[in-house]
This record gives structure tokens, sequence and C-alpha cells, in this order.
């Protein structure tokens, strides 16, 4: 049997926690996966593989040689390479995993060398502060890519990818490169923030969680995001190379120290965990912050109250101008930023703040369920004086203006109904150019109707600058938010649970009662690994035949496979084939 089929029989035997462990720590997006060969493949790719090799502490970097050269290790190493599926339950390395290693070590030793000296360390409170800072910018740029998606319709641009236009929109808010913007919307994937379905990005329940929670909490849910990324065995072997340690501590020379493959591959995990450090104040110019050992240790509440106390000081006060601009001097609350977000665009985000309203950000409140008095109260506590008229006009014409344009469920063929109280403005829309994709048709009754779903059509009147609004049967407005909010429950599944649940109900199905897509794709498995599978296959008379086969192709509806035990080759139509099961 091929490499892929036996990686595939190994993690079916894994229990839901090991699997959930195996895709944090090798870093895996499950939210794409078929079945447990779409993760046998992903995790046997030569970069998914060097990345995990790059990643092994010292001691398990020495057992993976040592088996490799056919000698025995340690078992409780042997477990810990086993969890990160770079070997079998007996041990034995994969095939994939012995080809990366001997790369690795041509170019590394895995006994220790001498490292540099370290530069001289500054002052262990200006790490903590510099890493504060880190801390604080990483927060605001989570919460502000949440907002962003909110609002906006951000597809998949190639394979799990973000459009360089999206990018450089978030990069414009934050101040920051397109690159940091990347890492971000990686953060947040790995934070289970958001996701990809039907080829665009989306917000989880979790992200709920996330506005709701207080800057210390959001930081300890991404220490343990980082923890979880680093695994136990790799946790421990770094804190006993930090006991050792006298003074300040260089945490990117200690992962070197620890990790002996960790520069062999540019996609190497403890790099990519190193930049998170930094992202996530776990280290400022690679020295190691004071609640990063707490972090080690899971200690997470306490590194979060130590973090805690070098965040910027909040402030509740606003400016309030008359070009329609909002400047916050200092960081506000968390729960007088979410009022704020709900019904005014950012412009950009760092300590001292800028913000902007408009009829589509007043709209998006109205939307939220704010009322236009609720926003002008808020302005008002806020700024201490009275709002400028341009201020006062926006809010009121917003609040008369708005309903005028609904966008409401269809039939299944035209899914959309756009309907506004201004024939003009509905003439206006149909003859739109940019709105020419939506394939727009006017009905009898005046309204218009597209073939796409209403959130999309609604996205993309926003665009270009309409505040539509969506509304359900009974004319009620529906929230952007509703879309993602949380079900209720106090406990939100991570999606690599829900995801290793699928697989599971997948695998199942496929043993029980496949359908055809299904049996095509075993098929297609065999013949892609030349290996042997039973096949049952239903007769002229309805019984049931059982054959050990190794298929060779497929052809005008009829599997062509070799028959070693009758030393025979069987073409079978494909439609006779009810099952499928690798030997």
């Amino acid at each position: 049997m091929s490499e892929i089929l036996n990686v595939a029989a190994a993690l079916r035997h894994k229990s839901d926690a090991q699997l959930e462990q195996l895709i944090a720590q090798r870093m895996v997006s499950s939210t794409s996966l078929r079945d447990f060969f779409d993760l046998a493949e992903a995790i046997t790719k030569p970069a998914s593989v060097s990345a995990a090799i790059a990643g092994l502490p010292r001691s398990q970097a020495q057992a993976l040689t040592q088996l490799a050269d056919g000698l025995p290790a340690d078992e409780q190493q042997l477990k810990h390479l086993a969890a990160l599926a770079l070997v079998d339950d007996h041990g034995a390395p994969f095939e994939s995993t012995v080809e990366s290693l001997n790369q690795f070590r041509q170019i590394a030793p895995v006994s220790p060398v001498a490292l540099p000296n370290e530069p001289e360390p500054p002052a262990q409170e200006q790490i903590d502060r510099d890493a504060g800072i880190e801390i604080f910018e990483t927060l605001q740029a989570m919460t502000e890519l949440i907002f962003d998606l909110e609002q906006r319709f951000v597809k998949e641009v190639g394979k799990k990818n973000v459009g360089l236009p999206d990018l450089k929109r978030l990069a414009n808010h934050l101040n920051k490169t397109t690159e940091y913007a990347r890492e971000i919307y990686e953060l947040a994937g790995w934070s289970n923030l958001v996701f990809l379905a039907e080829g665009r990005w989306q917000l989880s329940a979790e992200a709920d969680a996330w506005l709701e929670w207080q800057p210390w909490q959001r930081f300890q849910h991404l220490a343990k995001i980082w923890r979880g990324i680093l695994g136990d065995a790799s946790a421990h072997e770094l804190e006993n190379a930090l006991q050792g340690s006298i003074g300040l501590v260089s945490l990117s020379t200690k992962l070197q120290e620890t990790y002996p493959f960790a520069d062999g591959s540019v996609s190497s995990k403890i790099s990519k965990l190193g930049n998170l450090a930094e992202l996530l104040g776990l280290s400022a110019n690679g020295w190691m912050s004071s609640w990063t050992a707490s972090v080690l240790k899971e200690h997470f509440a306490e590194a979060a109250k130590t973090a805690k106390q070098f965040l910027p000081a909040e402030q509740s006060r606003l400016i309030c101008q008359a070009d329609l601009s909002i400047i916050a001097p200092g960081p506000l609350p968390t729960e007088l930023e979410m009022q704020l977000r709900r019904f005014a665009n950012t412009e950009q985000i760092g300590m001292a703040s800028t913000y902007r309203l408009n009829k589509l950000s007043i709209s998006h409140g109205l939307e939220t369920g704010l009322k236009a008095d609720e926003i002008r109260n808020l302005l008002l506590e806020l700024t201490g004086k009275n709002l400028p008229q341009p201020v006062e006009y926006l809010i009121d014409e917003t609040e008369q203006r708005f309903g005028r344009l609904t966008i409401s469920e269809g039939g299944e063929i035209q899914r959309s109904i756009i309907r506004a109280s201004d024939p003009i403005l509905l003439q206006a829309i149909i003859n739109e150019v940019k709105l020419k994709p939506f394939a727009l048709q006017s009905t009898i009754d005046g309204a218009l109707v597209s073939r796409f779903e209403p959130e999309v059509v609604y996205y993309g009147l926003r665009e270009i600058g309409l505040a539509a609004i969506r509304v359900d049967e009974a004319g009620r407005v529906i929230s952007p938010t509703e879309v993602h909010q949380a079900s209720g429950s106090t406990e939100i599944e991570t999606s690599a649970k829900a995801d290793i649940s699928r697989l599971r109900e997948q695998d199942a199905r496929v043993g029980e009662a496949p359908d055809g897509d299904d049996l095509h794709r075993q098929i297609q498995l065999a013949i892609k690994n030349k290996a042997k599978a039973w096949f049952t296959v239903v007769t002229g008379d309805g019984s049931e035949l059982l054959f050990l086969l190794e298929p060779i192709g497929i052809a005008n509806g009829r599997l062509r496979a070799k028959d070693r035990k009758a030393d025979i080759e069987r073409t079978i139509p494909i439609t006779s084939i009810t099952k499928v099961t690798f030997d």
C-alpha cells in the first residue's frame, strides 16, 4: 500500500483530541479537507514534512535520526513523533519523512553547535514595554479585520489567499505593510476567528466572542493558540533550555539552540513561531518578555495579568470634526470602541486612531439595532460638546432615508429581490455598469431581481455607495452581524473540531453507503497509488461478489483491474461497484 493510504489508515486510528493536536502543530488548514486521504496528502507534502521536521526539538530530531538509521529510539520520543504523523504507530518513519530528513542532515547538524555571542540586551522593562505595544497593535489589527469582513465581501483569491486590494485596504487602515496584513489574516485563521466558505472569507462565531472580550482576554486567547502550535513536547524542551539561562533571554537564540533544523527550511514552523512571538508580544526584537515563561507553562491567566500592565492606558474621549472625521487621542475602552465601530468607518488605527462618518457607516449602525439618538448621544458624551452641524445633518438624513432600498429573499431561480421607494433609483441601479455581473432584471411590479444570494447583492450595492439593507419576509431588518453570531452556546466549537467531525462522518458514509463521487474518488486513489483494494460488485442476478483487485484505469464507464489471485485482468462496469475498501 502507498504512503498516503498508510498515513490515512494511521490517522483514522487517532482520537479526535490527537487529530486536533496534529492539525494545530502541523499548521494544517482543515476547512477544505474532504476525507482522511486529503489530510494524509496535506501532511505528506514535501513542504509540510519539511516544516514539521524543522520544528522538532533536539531530542526528537535525534530520535528521528536514529529511527531513520534503523536504530531504536526512546519510547516517549516515539510517541511525540507519531503524534506529528512523522512515523507510524510502530515507530517506522514514513517515506516522505526519511526523504526530507536526509536533506536536513546534509545542511544542518543534529548535535549542538556554538552560536554567535548575543548583543547587549536592553532592560527587561524596555523589552516588556515594546512587547506591550506589539500586543496592542496586533489586537487592534485583529479587531479591524473582523469589522472589515463584517462590512465587505472579501473573496478567496487563488488557493486560500486574500486579494491584494483587500490586503492593501487593511494595511492602510493599520498603517502597516501588506505583508503584515497577510500575517494578520493568517493569525485570524489559526485563531478560528475567520474561515473560508463558498469562495469568500467569513467570520466564525468566535469572532463575536472576540468583540466582547477585554484586551487581556484577547491576548490570552492568542497566547493559547501560539502554545498549541508549539506543542507540549517542544514547550517542555524549550522550558528546560531556559532554566539554565542567567539574566535576560534571547528567545530567537534559544529557538536556534533548541531546534537544530529550524534554519533548514524557509517554511520552518519555528521561524513562523518566532515571527508569531514578535506579533503577540511574547518577544520584542528577539528578547523574551517577562510573561512568555508563563505561556510555556500554560499559565495563561498569569501571563495575561502581567502583560496587561504594559498595554497602553485607555481614554474615554473623542474629537468630532466638521469634515465628518472622528479622532480618538488614545485607546478607547473595549465597550466604547465596539459601539463606535458600529457606525464609524476606520481611516487609520494606532495609539491615536481616526474614524470617518458617512451614510454607509451610519446605516450600518442602524442595521445593527442602534437608534439615531443613541449614536448622537454617544458622540455628545465622548466629545463633551455640541456636534458639528454636518454631523447632525448626516445622522438625520441617513435616519430619514434608512430602509428606502431593501433586499429580500427571492425564489429558487431569482434569489434576490431589490425594492426601492424611488423608481428612479432602481433605474439607476439597473443601468450601473459595476452591477452588470449581477444580471439584474426588472419585474412587472417595479422591483429588480437577481440570481445571486441576497447577501452577495447587499455587499455589491454597498461597494458602489448605496445604503441598501436586507429584510426578511416580514420586513424586519436583518443585521449584518446575524450571519456569524454564536448560536447562544457558551462553549464555542472550534473549526478544527467541526472539521474532524466532518471527516469522521464522511469516512463512515464511505464505509457504509458511498455515493458515486465517493466510489470514483476511491478508485482514482487506488489507481494513482497502485494499491490493491477490495471491490464489492453486484451481478446481474442481484448477488454480490468480492474481488481483491489492483485498478489500472477507467474508460467508457468501465474499470480495468488486475486480479492477482486469479491471474487475469477484469473489466467491471462502474455502475456495478457498490463499495471499495483498501486492503
